[in-house]
């Protein structure tokens, strides 16, 4: 079954027997963000084209800000 077929999350729970809970993982902490890495985020995010593919977009978006938090962790 394809991605796109499930069009809530209670199909996707009763197709893969998932139970869902939503709790703050996440808690909110000042982090410094050295300013080269603000500068290619704003270039990238100004000089995306809309229409671009999702791979694309995790590249010069997503995946940046993954790593800063992984190499916090």
């Amino acid at each position: 079954m394809a991605f796109s077929d499930y069009t809530t999350l209670a199909q996707v729970q009763t197709h893969f027997a998932i139970t869902y809970r939503e709790e703050n993982y996440i808690i909110a902490q000042e982090v410094a963000v050295p300013p080269q890495f603000v500068q290619e985020f704003v270039f990238n995010r100004e000089n995306m084209d809309v229409y671009t593919s999702e791979a694309s977009r995790c590249e010069a978006i997503i995946f940046p800000i993954l790593v800063r938090v992984a190499q916090r962790l």
